[in-house]
């Protein structure tokens, strides 16, 4: 049986691939090396992060598992207006995807950071979902 955490970053992925407005960036796996600006724009999709609580749902437990989207793109003086119609697309995408019967997904945070230190800018956009669920204690 698969894990929900799996489940859940499966489900971002599809919902990120499927949406049009996000055509032409490039899903990799979450990644932790540089990625050289030839292969921008890229996405990623992790859970880096749970928190677990007893629920006043009949002895179940709540679990609220952090799921985070990192898109990362070159750009030039409109790159900040790119982001936002980035996470506004992947908003869209995650939130439709996960929210349905026993799970809720809510965006919590939106990060986004341009670097323009060397010859090209660089922007990145992060996307933090809190993803609830409710399991069996």
């Amino acid at each position: 049986m698969t894990h929900y955490r799996s489940t859940f970053r499966a489900q971002a992925k599809a919902a990120l691939e499927a949406s049009g407005a996000l055509a032409g960036v490039t899903l990799l796996s979450a990644w932790a090396e540089q990625i050289d600006a030839a292969t921008l724009p890229v996405m990623g999709v992790a859970t880096p992060s749970e928190r677990s609580s007893r629920s006043s749902h009949g002895g179940t437990l709540e679990k609220g598992t952090l799921l985070q989207v990192v898109l990362k793109r070159q750009g030039g003086s409109d790159l900040e207006d790119q982001l936002d119609t980035d996470t506004a697309a992947i908003e869209a995408a995650v939130s439709g995807a996960l929210n349905g019967a026993g799970v809720q997904c809510l965006l919590e945070e939106v990060t986004t950071i341009v670097n323009g230190e060397g010859a090209r800018r660089i922007g990145t956009a992060t996307a933090s979902f809190r993803v609830t669920s409710w399991h069996a204690a």
